[in-house]
């Protein structure tokens, strides 16, 4: 009896092995074509960020990020803008720049990085806890349509310097946690943790991931206790959530505060007002056109004939994005989903707050509903995948046919992005003469500033200046307060520009600073030079 019973073990183990090995390889394909993806398309991406010329502001973010690393981690004496990064594009940037040093490509490598990591995150979410080929479907669905970036201006949004496209990496990251972790006391707490420090760095967390979760997770619960008269303690889950997210509000303020009364950064105050009757128009067309940049469909800004053709092909990542939209509406009162719903109610949110803003100015707008490019695609995946993926009849197949020509047209839009020349930075040709005739320390409008010390890696030091009535001041947004202390540093030279915003006058300068020893003339520049401190002579 104990040799036929070891041997019934042995062939009831036998499979038991089997499967073993076969979640084992699952896993292991997974993990390994995720890392081959990520590779393939950060390269990719990296190239096509380097189209798009960096600029002033995300070079303001990279000299922070270098003063951290330089043993200012508080970033005493900065003035942001109203969005701090600290705890997700900054971080990101000190990890570049130990590697690669200072410079303007730390802006598209971190661009790349962050729009990689979103696809991957918007794919991974959209698969949820389906598997095989319904898990597949649904991941290249969500990841097809956020495939390939328009070029221009869709590729500045996106693809290269720090802003709000990027919190969406740690918002993915978060609703994959509750997603796919199951139902225990420490996915609340994370999540919490994990909210409280994206709405340090940006608070559109607020907006996109907080009130959406907390909305979604009291309607649950109202629900289960009032409509279905369940036990309170059955939907602790839920209530668990809903607190975390509430109380990640309370805990980033305090840790500003906490920053704030130990010296560090502070952030200039968010502008925020209903738009008048006469602004509702503009805001309207500047939504629409956004939305359209954002999945590679706007074709009244595309140009040339090849864009426009480019944009008209997105146009079915769109109908996706809309046909998921519209399932996920209506499956919102469905107890049995909560994902779906709280990227519902972010996209509403997030789309209603531009439309009725005044944060609509003109097409760089869009960053401020870049979250619904990643809302979307998810959308999108999660409830179209499963019907493609099992639908037998002649029309699913068809749509699945048509869905995979079309995935394929991204990639090879991506191949041409890719393989467009590299734009060199803003203001590479004064950074080159400057470097060239030795003038070092000086003083300059803001958009010539901060991108020219970070791609002369702070050989050159350029600091903003701004009228102040007729004379000149230091402009202290988006910029350290140390830089403009006569005993601590110098500049000897002022920058004057015939283009770009943010442009300062020779006659402010001559009224703060007094007549120029000499005078330069290169190209569009005027170099006035003085044989004194100027930042003494700031108002």
């Amino acid at each position: 009896m104990t040799g036929a019973a070891t041997a019934d073990g042995h062939r009831a183990a036998g499979p038991a092995r089997a499967a073993s090995r076969g979640r084992l390889r699952g896993r292991l394909s997974v993990t390994a074509g995720a890392a081959a993806a990520a590779v393939t398309l950060f390269a990719c991406y990296l190239l096509q960020s380097r189209t798009v010329p960096a600029g002033s502001d995300g070079a303001s973010q990279a000299l922070q990020a270098w003063d951290m690393l330089h043993g200012n981690p508080l970033l005493r004496g900065w003035r942001l803008t109203d969005v701090s990064f600290y705890t997700t594009e900054l971080p990101q940037y000190m990890l570049i720049e130990s590697v690669r040093g200072l410079s303007s490509d730390v802006m598209h490598v971190g661009g790349a990085m962050s729009y990689t990591l979103l696809v991957l995150l918007a794919a991974f979410l959209a698969r949820g806890r389906a598997r095989g080929a319904e898990g597949l479907t649904r991941a290249l669905v969500a990841g097809g349509i956020m495939l390939a970036p328009q070029l221009g201006s869709g590729t500045g949004t996106l693809l290269l310097s720090p802003d709000h496209t990027g919190t969406g990496v740690p918002v993915l990251l978060i609703l994959l946690l509750i997603d796919v972790a199951p139902a225990r006391w420490h996915v609340p707490v994370l999540a919490g943790l994990g909210l409280a420090a994206t709405a340090l760095a940006d608070a559109m967390a607020l907006f996109v991931a907080v009130i959406p979760l907390v909305l979604v997770c009291v309607i649950r619960v109202f629900q289960g206790v009032v409509l279905h008269r369940e036990r309170l303690r059955a939907h602790w889950y839920e209530l668990s959530l809903a607190a975390a997210a509430a109380a990640s509000v309370p805990a980033e303020m305090a840790v500003t505060a906490l920053i704030r009364a130990h010296g560090g950064w502070q952030v200039h105050g968010l502008r925020t007002a209903l738009a008048s009757a006469g602004m509702l128009p503009g805001n309207l067309r500047l939504t629409g056109e956004g939305l359209l940049e954002l999945f590679g469909a706007d074709i009244a800004g595309a140009g040339s004939a090849r864009a426009v053709a480019f944009a008209v092909i997105h146009l079915a990542g769109v109908a996706c994005v809309i046909a998921g939209f519209g399932m996920a509406v209506r499956r919102f009162s469905r107890r049995d989903t909560l994902i779906e719903p709280v990227l519902v109610t972010g996209i509403v949110i997030d789309v209603a707050a531009y439309l009725a803003g005044v944060q609509a100015v003109n097409m760089l707008s869009t960053r401020e509903i870049a979250p619904v490019l990643p809302f979307g695609a998810v959308l999108a995946g999660r409830l179209l995948g499963g019907r493609l993926a099992g639908g037998r009849s002649g029309g699913a197949a068809a749509l699945r046919y048509g869905l995979a020509a079309a995935g394929a047209c991204y990639a090879a839009m991506l191949g041409y992005a890719a393989a467009q020349p590299a734009a060199p930075p803003q203001y590479a040709d004064l950074t080159a003469w400057l470097t060239g005739h030795h003038l070092t320390s000086g003083l300059s409008g803001y958009s010539q500033a901060n991108i020219v010390t970070a791609t002369s890696g702070g050989t050159v030091s350029l600091r903003p200046v701004a009228p102040a009535g007729k004379y000149l001041t230091a402009r202290t947004w988006n910029a350290s307060g140390t830089w403009f202390d006569p005993s601590r540093h110098s500049a000897g030279y002022l920058v004057l520009s015939s283009s770009g915003a943010y442009e300062v006058s020779g006659r402010q300068a001559v009224a703060t600073f007094g007549r120029p020893a000499g005078t330069y003339r290169y190209r569009d520049y005027t170099i006035m030079v003085w044989d004194e401190n100027l930042l003494a002579r700031l108002r």
